[in-house]
């Protein structure tokens, strides 16, 4: 029997679909001149053997635009521009696109001037490379529009969301797209809750298809990055299509998974800890099914959300038996060591994309810190993805850890 295919090639052998998108100008109270796509559409030829590397740099290899994808081709973070059509006969502005199965964030940019080509390879926030693959800057940077007729998920006062999502393909090829069956998907919510400071805060609630007050369920806290907040992982993440698609397929038990807004303490780590600890998981006792099992319990995050993992990694393992710590580390600083005894009693995720910022040699990165791992002789579950520091990354670091790691 042939061996089960990984994600990483399964994400590498995809079919091309035609994508045609349109804007309708009508939509917005401004003068329209010209309407741009923009998102990130763009792809890199991944150098990744295996998910086990633990000493390297992020390579920043080229990028590509989708005219010039190629297959074995990997998404990757970074913003393409492309300016779209005006259709006469029906009045709005149109763009297709041949694209490999994804899930792509996008928006409008209307009115935009660009600067003649730049010799400078190099992606920043306020450039972006267009059909020929020559990269460009805004004559004025002007945020762009979600879609109108596709707005992202963000019913919450603080969960601002400033992408469309796109979503290419079938769940048959990447988990983080939408289930198609509709008896399988899973309800998401957001709930009003007093935090550690006394003041309203909303976190993320998503419960598995046939929740049952009946049963127990075991809970995975998810953490943002810095500068995120308690939407980003049901809205950019996929992370609800995930759990649907893997506990349809018996890939991984059905769960509880709560989002939460870390950017209000500043990334405090000790008041993030002891919120949960104090008032979210109370919280979550009082209203849901849900288990009291320190080994039915799960901690992840990325980024910042990843550091914070490991801070409550660190001081707090005997309240959670899981860690995933996607694109961090913490090899030093107060508050971090690695003396707590239980830590060989619970289970630890660790990992970055190969073109990852947190690929690198400082503390705060993803190899010193597996390196303190093994000197301290911790366990620990390497895991390393095509992608960078970006929601290609995030996705199949969580779909990994739920699949193989969470309740084993």
């Amino acid at each position: 029997m042939a061996e089960k295919k990984t994600e990483q090639e399964r994400f590498l052998q995809k079919k091309l679909y035609d994508v045609t998108l349109s804007f309708d100008p009508e939509s917005v109270e401004e003068e329209v001149k010209n309407v741009g796509l923009i998102g990130e559409f763009l792809f890199y030829r991944s150098n990744l053997k295996g998910h086990t590397d633990e000493e390297g740099m992020a390579e920043h290899d080229p990028k590509y635009p989708p005219a010039k994808y190629e297959e074995g081709m990997a998404q990757i973070g970074g913003r393409y521009y492309q300016e779209m059509k005006l259709n006469e006969e029906t009045g709005l502005y149109e763009i297709s696109l041949k694209l490999p199965a994804g899930m792509y964030p996008y928006g409008f940019q209307l009115n935009a001037e660009l600067s003649d080509p730049s010799d400078d390879p190099r992606m920043s926030w306020q450039n972006v490379m267009t059909e020929d693959g020559s990269m460009h800057s805004f004559g004025e940077f002007r945020p762009w529009l979600p879609d109108p007729k596709n707005p992202p998920f963000a019913p919450t006062k603080d969960g601002v969301q400033m992408n469309s999502e796109l979503y290419v393909g079938s769940p048959d090829e990447l988990p983080w797209l939408p289930a198609k069956n509709p008896s399988v998907k899973g309800l998401a919510t957001y709930v009003s809750y007093k935090d550690i400071k006394g003041d309203d805060r909303t976190m993320g609630i998503y419960l598995p298809a046939n929740y049952d007050r009946s049963k127990e369920y075991p809970v995975i806290f998810v953490s943002h990055g810095g500068g995120g907040n308690e939407c980003d992982w049901f809205s950019q993440g996929g992370l609800v299509n995930i759990m649907d698609n893997l506990i349809a397929a018996h890939r991984t038990e059905e769960a509880i998974v709560v989002t939460m807004n870390n950017s209000v303490y500043d990334w405090n780590f000790a008041d993030i800890d002891q919120n949960v600890i104090q008032c979210i998981i109370p919280y979550l006792r009082k209203v849901y099914a849900v288990a009291k099992d320190p080994k039915r319990m799960a901690f992840c995050g990325l980024s910042m959300g990843g550091i914070t993992t490991m801070y409550t990694y660190m001081h707090h393992p005997e309240l959670f038996g899981y860690f995933g710590c996607f694109s961090a580390g913490f090899a030093g600083g107060e508050g971090f060591t690695l003396e707590n005894p239980h830590l060989h009693d619970v289970k630890l995720l660790i990992g970055c994309a190969e073109e990852d910022i947190s690929y690198n040699e400082r503390d705060i990165g993803t190899p010193p810190t597996i390196r303190k791992l093994k000197e301290a002789g911790i366990p620990y579950i390497p895991y390393f993805v095509t992608g960078s520091h970006d929601w290609f990354c995030w996705p199949e670091m969580f779909r990994y850890f739920a699949e193989n790691v969470l309740w084993k």
